[in-house]
């Protein structure tokens, strides 16, 4: 079995695992829509002729984000609320939200690039979707808060922005929180972190690091988006 996508020279790798690891100077391997392998070492007998390559130097790799609590008002008539919630998913998917958990089913929907889940389950993790009154001593799960906040913003990037700015929460602690923690919350065995077998839901970000990402505001840091092991943003590469 090869490789249909490796991406190298990674800066820092971040698994969002139980133990925060951090791999540098690394790569990630997919076959098809799944995580082959990753490490810092050669990952050379993965490759063949068919392998496509992405370089990401001086970029770091984390786990698609994931929205804890998507939804979005029922007052407008039917039409136009299926109008809105496309034009909200859009604009989320172009800030590396690829999945979102929702208690609507009528929000239900599973696209190429992008999946909104439903359930019953009540996270057990807080739900911070508007910036806090105070520093947060727990685990939590970050959301754009579509139904709280009269500004819409389709990114969870501004939130940890403030969360670490505000109060210096660890950037780690906020990454999990778009990643790894929604995905246990809601029993998502196979995204949120990176590890062999995983869905390859990936963002390459165009900074070294994750500090550096929740450092900064107001311009695109998101170089590459990958979802089920298929490049989709800034163009398609097929496997």
């Amino acid at each position: 079995m090869k490789a249909t996508l490796l991406i190298k020279n990674i800066e820092n790798l971040y698994l969002c695992d139980s133990k925060n690891t951090i791999i540098s100077q690394a790569f990630v391997a997919l076959h098809h829509d799944k995580i082959l392998d990753f490490g810092s070492h050669d990952p050379k007998k993965w490759v063949d002729d068919a392998t496509r390559m992405i370089d990401a130097r001086g970029e770091c790799v984390v786990p698609a984000f994931i929205d804890g609590k998507f939804t979005c008002s029922k007052s407008m008539l039917e039409g136009d609320r299926i109008r809105n919630v496309s034009d909200l998913l859009y604009a989320m998917k172009k800030n590396g939200i690829l999945t979102l958990v929702s208690h609507d089913p009528s929000l239900r929907r599973k696209e190429l690039f992008q999946e909104v889940i439903t359930t019953k389950k009540n996270a057990e993790l807080p739900i911070i979707d508007m910036v806090p009154a105070h520093k947060i001593h727990q685990e939590f799960i970050l959301s754009c808060g579509m139904d709280v906040n009269p500004y819409k913003i389709y990114s969870l990037q501004p939130l940890g922005f403030l969360l670490n700015v505000l109060f210096h929460e660890d950037p780690i602690k906020i990454l999990n929180a778009m990643t790894r923690n929604p995905a246990k919350a809601y029993h998502l065995e196979k995204i949120g972190t990176i590890k062999k077998g995983n869905q390859g839901d990936l963002l390459v970000l165009s900074a070294p690091n994750i500090e550096s990402y929740f450092s900064q505001i107001g311009r695109p840091m998101i170089h590459r988006m990958i979802k089920s092991g298929i490049q989709f943003y800034p163009s398609i590469i097929r496997s």
